[in-house]
């Protein structure tokens, strides 16, 4: 089978030849049809995950048919539409993970960065972990959902979100589309706040309401004045000086939520927070709960990505393809 493998960090991603992989006892392997494109994908490469195991074939947003089944496997059945996310596994036993928190369990594995994850033909996963895909999505349209989809949506569920809160989302790439699509299907109402003023059309065609060039005036004035404020601000992209002006414009007891992480600092004092009772959070991927919950909300408000496909050989170009024009998501599709 071929995979895309990075050797070592820094180092460019290279196609092998490997022989395919065996299922063992609890694990199944996946026929991957397609396999999303994450920015976590290019900081592997780079090295920017401590954590990270070297050589790997990147890739956590995978999703394919279960092609074998090892041993005491009874779920999922050969042949089940199946997807892989960030979790790959967790210890089980700890307080995050009895609790139902076990992305953020501290033994937890994670695809395409500590085992072999979806720039591949095939791929091992751990028989529970993985998520069955509705019938209804396609495999390349569902893969950008196993971590841009199910991060957005777990992001508005940590913030407490409800119907009718008004959703600003920073930003407007492979996650920030995804944001717009999710809050709108769970009922809520969205700004969008770009410093490119030529994504304007594009917001208005999403179902954004507003919005808000962030290089035209205060930012934080613009949401104050859609009807006092935003209740949840997601930072999907990551821009700390935008969070920083941004966080004002909450809505008295509203969440600035960070999803685009960066090494820059988010600049905040008591007294942003302290008056108005203002939260700010980060929130991870998700658990084997979230991404179902995740998939379900796609599946019955029909949410598609906008999507850009490319061959398994076109991995090598992860950077052009991370830092270019893309619109959504790119996902490399297995032929």
């Amino acid at each position: 089978m071929q995979a895309a493998v990075v050797r070592e960090p820094q180092s460019e991603v290279a196609i092998e030849e490997r022989e395919r992989p065996v299922p063992q006892l609890g694990h199944v392997l996946i026929r991957v049809h397609a396999c999303g494109i994450c920015h976590s994908d290019l900081d592997v490469q780079q090295g920017a995950f401590p954590f990270a195991q070297y050589p790997i074939v990147p890739g956590h947003e995978v999703a394919g048919v279960v092609e074998e089944v090892g041993e005491g496997v009874s779920w999922p059945e050969r042949g089940a539409r199946v997807g892989m996310p960030w979790l790959y596994s967790s210890c089980g036993h700890c307080k995050q993970c009895t609790h139902g928190e076990e992305v953020m369990c501290p033994e937890m594995q994670v695809t395409g960065v500590t085992q072999d994850g979806g720039y591949a033909e095939f791929m091992i996963a751990p028989a529970a972990y993985v998520a069955p895909i509705p019938e209804s999505l396609d495999f390349a349209e569902a893969a950008p959902l196993m971590c841009a989809g199910l991060t957005v949506y777990n992001g508005l569920r940590n913030a407490g979100f409800e119907p009718g809160n008004r959703v600003a989302v920073i930003g407007l790439g492979g996650l920030g589309h995804l944001a717009i699509l999710y809050a709108l299907a769970m009922g809520g109402r969205v700004a969008v706040l770009s410093r490119s003023p030529d994504k304007e059309d594009e917001a208005k065609e999403l179902g954004a309401e507003l919005f808000i060039n962030t290089d035209n005036g205060s930012v934080a004035n613009a949401l104050l004045e859609w009807e006092g404020g935003a209740d949840i601000i997601l930072a999907t992209a990551p821009a700390a000086e935008l969070m920083n002006t941004a966080l004002p414009g909450l809505a008295p007891d509203g969440t600035l939520v960070v999803l685009g992480v960066t090494p820059e600092e988010i600049r905040v004092t008591p007294m942003d927070l302290v008056p108005s009772r203002l939260h700010l959070m980060g929130s991870p991927s998700g658990s084997r709960k979230d991404i179902r919950d995740a998939l379900e909300v796609a599946t019955n408000h029909d949410i598609q990505p906008q999507i850009t496909r490319h061959s398994l050989e076109e991995a090598g170009n992860l950077r052009e393809m991370q830092e270019g024009s893309l619109r959504g998501r790119a996902v490399l599709v297995m032929e």
